[in-house]
């Protein structure tokens, strides 16, 4: 309706989710970071460049897209180039694009400043590498803590069983499908 489009986690997809804005007339306003790992944020700049949409991230973890854009490729062709958010995030901050609100919630574990978006109009969650479909993610990287996570998970638990999870990586869910959530009462290793 409102032509307005935040971008989240754009990893390596740059140019098709430009096109895809390009074909449905929609300005990219926002550049939404669930953490600042470079397999998720690795066109970052590029789409920046290209729309001046701002970028935003969990303030724990905005030093990442500078330092780990130069330590390391991620299994990336090439390592990203370093960036400067222009907007950190808090825990309840919101971004508004057209008619949506963006709810950051802080879900440490994958890393210490790990976010997910909730978008409650919606009943939609983009959980970036927190939560998948039948699994989370890892916590055996730099930042990452088991018992933070099994705390994130427990609060996303808490969010309707309606609401439809948009993980970082592989399928879609539903969270009051993933059942095994109210299992999770110790660190996950």
């Amino acid at each position: 309706k409102s032509h307005q489009a935040a971008i989240i986690d754009p990893a390596l997809a740059g140019e098709e989710l430009l096109g895809l804005a390009e074909k449905h007339g929609a300005k990219v306003l926002f550049i939404l970071n669930t953490h600042g790992h470079p397999d998720p944020t690795a066109d970052d700049d590029s789409i920046r460049r290209a729309t001046g949409a701002k970028i935003a991230i969990f303030e724990l973890d905005a030093p990442r897209l500078e330092k780990n854009a130069r330590e390391t490729r991620w299994f990336l062709p090439a390592p990203p180039p370093p960036v400067k958010p222009d907007v950190l995030l808090k825990e309840g901050s919101e971004i508004k694009v057209g008619d949506l609100t963006f709810r950051t919630l802080h879900t440490p574990g994958h890393t210490e400043g790990s976010a997910c978006f909730y978008v409650a109009s919606e009943e939609a969650l983009f959980t970036g590498d927190t939560l998948y479909a039948g699994s989370h993610g890892r916590t055996d990287t730099f930042g990452g803590s088991p018992a933070k996570m099994v705390f994130s998970l427990r609060r996303l638990k808490e969010l309707p069983p309606t609401t439809h999870v948009y993980p970082g990586h592989g399928t879609e869910t539903m969270l009051g499908d993933e059942s095994w959530l109210t299992d999770v009462m110790y660190p996950i290793l």
